[in-house]
């Protein structure tokens, strides 16, 4: 499993657990102990973890096996719509026709797991790392911090015919390496790289 897919699950097991706590409490104070409502939340948080990993492991698949890829997501979004509306019947069957309301929430914890990760998380992650957290010589940070580049934020504002004042091409190019492992690129870099990308396919 990559690590972002491991911080992806994390999101998705703390804030399912405050869904459920805030779900029990309610039904604890105006169910009088049943707890159906909390128990079908939890069904379908887990039915979207296993679609998580279902995905997850058909996308890996299908990278791995070019010709064969898009058999693989197909057959993949078979068994995940399969498995949703089997969860759904057996929760709607067994425990209450209402129950499919919050299982269908559960169903979309990874959505909201994902977006809390994406658009809270890692904004705050982007905001207070430093150039101390990338995976670059000493000597390059030292640099940067003699230039008042304290801040990824900062770095990443800058151009490479900015950087190419005090820094080689060579150091440049470990910087740009390091901050894709966050999914960042300095000032100008990805444009560079989708027309390259493009020009490549004639």
């Amino acid at each position: 499993m990559i690590e972002t897919d491991k911080k992806v699950l994390k999101t998705l097991l703390f804030y399912s657990l405050i869904v459920t706590t805030i779900t029990f409490i309610v039904e604890l104070i105006v169910k009088n102990y049943s707890f159906i409502y909390t128990i079908s939340f939890i069904i379908g948080a887990i039915a979207s973890f296993l679609c998580f990993m279902i995905t997850s492991y058909s996308v890996n698949l299908a990278t791995s096996k070019e010709k064969k890829g898009s058999v693989v997501l197909i057959f993949s979004y078979i068994i995940r719509l399969a498995l949703y509306a089997g969860i759904l019947y057996l929760v709607f069957r067994f425990i209450s026709k209402y129950s499919i309301y919050p299982c269908f929430f559960g169903f979309l914890s990874i959505r909201v797991s994902i977006l809390i990760y994406y658009s809270i998380v890692e904004k705050v992650k982007d905001n207070n790392r430093t150039v101390d957290n990338l995976k670059i010589d000493k000597y390059i940070i030292n640099e940067l911090k003699n230039h008042n580049i304290i801040k990824v934020n900062d770095l990443i504002i800058l151009s490479k015919e900015e950087l190419l004042k005090f820094l080689s091409e060579e150091e440049i190019k470990k910087i740009s390496i390091s901050l894709r492992e966050y999914g960042l690129f300095l000032k100008g870099e990805l444009e560079v790289i989708k027309e390259d990308d493009d020009s490549s396919k004639y």
